[in-house]
């Protein structure tokens, strides 16, 4: 039987049929550009993502006429579907899975007389270069370079190349000279979609600006619980310290007669009553009293209630430490 004339050819219904299989298979889909992508790099990236993501390069069209045949939202992705196209096909978290792609890419120098899509800065120091040819190369590509103890340095901090500048023949030998490799290659990640579409922009995550987010939500969540006496597992133990030093100041303070804050409370009244005792004329002082004001005595206690001054604010201030450290476990 021949073919209906204007019906598409087989092998293309077998690939949409494919295609639809391994979308439907999978909770995530992503699709990338694999343009500038080495074969053997992209044979790579499928060895790593085995067993946990499945990788095809497809034809956008053919692409497109499954996205449509799924349905369900993923018919969104066919606005992002520009140039070489891949799909990487997945049960993986979204942000998983673009980490994955993008801890992929490899380290690529810049070629000659191609555009460079980036700021190319070469950095004052010393280089591992040896004195001779390079020295020249590297001034030729405008890069003020030097001789200084044997060893090829560079003087100073130098822009060599600006975004959207064609390289320079002279540039890229230079950069090679230095093994600068500035370019990132391998699979740019267009969209991924789980449900919603989310774009680079969204996937791409600075981990320690939210682990630092998260770590002074946490110590502010552990200050007003401490300062409301909020009692949880976490803050039980510095709310029982806090309460038995205020217990202990107010003890003192108030003069209350505890076994715990007795020779506190000796100490004190001892201090005080020398104090008065400095106060008085001497007549109205008994000879031990004479003493102990005239003789130097005096300030033992004086120098006994500084002490203890001393390790109540040294008391004090552990128990503030104690407060920041214990609020402070994840920060």
């Amino acid at each position: 039987m021949s073919a209906i004339k204007g019906a598409p050819p087989q092998w293309k219904v077998n690939q949409v049929e494919e295609l639809k299989k391994v979308i439907s298979s999978h909770r995530v889909l992503a699709i990338a550009n694999f343009e500038k992508v080495p074969a053997n790099l992209m044979q790579k990236i499928k060895r790593e993502l085995k067993g946990s993501a499945e990788l095809k390069v497809v034809k956008k069209t053919l692409l497109n006429l499954a996205l449509d045949s799924v349905g369900g939202g993923y018919e969104k992705l066919k606005e992002y579907a520009k140039g070489q196209v891949a799909i990487i096909a997945t049960n993986e978290n979204p942000f998983k899975i673009y980490k994955k792609l993008e801890s992929l890419k490899v380290n690529s120098p810049l070629k000659p007389n191609q555009i460079s899509p980036i700021d190319v800065v070469v950095k004052e120091g010393p280089t591992s270069l040896p004195p001779g040819p390079a020295m020249a190369e590297l001034q030729m590509a405008g890069i003020p370079a030097a001789v200084e103890k044997g060893k090829v340095v560079i003087k100073k901090t130098a822009t060599v190349v600006k975004a959207g500048e064609v390289v320079k023949p002279e540039v890229a030998k230079a950069l090679e000279k230095l093994n600068i490799k500035p370019l990132k290659v391998g699979l740019e990640t267009l969209a991924v979609y789980d449900g919603v579409v989310l774009t680079p922009e969204l996937l791409k995550i600075d981990e320690e600006a939210i682990l630092k987010d998260f770590q002074n939500a946490y110590r502010i969540a552990m200050n007003l619980a401490v300062n409301c006496c909020y009692v949880t597992k976490e803050t039980a133990e510095i709310l029982l310290l806090k309460g038995y030093m205020d217990a202990r100041n107010l003890a003192i303070n108030a003069g209350i007669l505890e076994k715990e804050v007795m020779p506190d409370l000796l100490i004190k009244a001892h201090a005080q009553m020398l104090t008065l005792a400095s106060l008085l004329p001497p007549e109205a002082l008994d000879d031990e009293l004479k003493a102990l004001v005239k003789g130097g005595e005096a300030r033992e206690p004086e120098k006994v209630e500084e002490k203890k001054e001393e390790e109540k604010k040294e008391e004090d201030k552990k128990e503030e430490e104690a407060i920041e450290g214990l609020a402070s476990l994840f920060g």
